[in-house]
């Protein structure tokens, strides 16, 4: 096979995917960024984006190195959520730099973390390291007087938990908390 009949391929079953994302309400989840650098940058994703306003779109990592143009989207499509997942643990930095960008243009209820990891002591460390981050931040902007304190104690609860059970609502259902008893699935 020619590489330009697999790239047709690849670009038809990725817009066929966002098509039955939005027929199903299902998230269309894309990593961005750290992944892979060449051919990664969100900016990539704006025809997409544009031309699916059905589908809700979540941008992984916050599209780092590229959190500005990742805010760019967030701001101009109201379907694009960005996810922070691991950005405070590949750069502490810029992590506080996108938190802090983000909150002043994106609306807090599309900011959201998510683990996207693969064992319980990278979700834990992962999960110290975005509530420090976070907390830091919006400490900074109430010190500021940007945001009263009781306002950014809510965007952080949005952005931790909220956020992500009112884009997945069946979440809730899932918690085991809530169950008299814990029985395995």
């Amino acid at each position: 096979m020619k590489a330009e009949d697999i790239r047709a391929f690849e670009d038809f079953i990725f817009w066929q995917l966002t098509a039955l994302s939005a027929r199903y309400g299902l998230p269309f989840q894309i990593h961005t960024g750290d992944a892979r650098i060449e051919g990664s940058n969100p900016m990539l994703l704006v025809d997409l984006i544009h031309a699916n306003p059905q589908t809700k779109f979540i941008l992984f990592h916050g599209g780092y190195p590229w959190i500005s143009e990742t805010e760019a989207i967030a701001m101009r499509y109201s379907h694009v959520w960005v996810d922070s997942c691991w950005l405070p643990t590949i750069n502490y930095s810029m992590a506080k730099r996108a938190y802090h960008e983000w909150l002043d243009v994106i609306p807090s209820n599309r900011i959201f973390w998510g683990a996207d990891r693969n064992h319980a002591e990278g979700i834990y460390g992962a999960t110290e390291f975005t509530r420090r981050c976070l907390a830091e931040v919006l400490a900074e902007k109430a010190d500021r007087g940007d945001l009263h304190e009781d306002y950014a104690l809510r965007i952080g609860k949005q952005i931790l938990r909220e956020n992500a059970f009112a884009l997945f609502p069946q979440l809730t259902t899932k918690l085991w908390k809530d169950k008299s008893k814990l029985t395995p699935p």
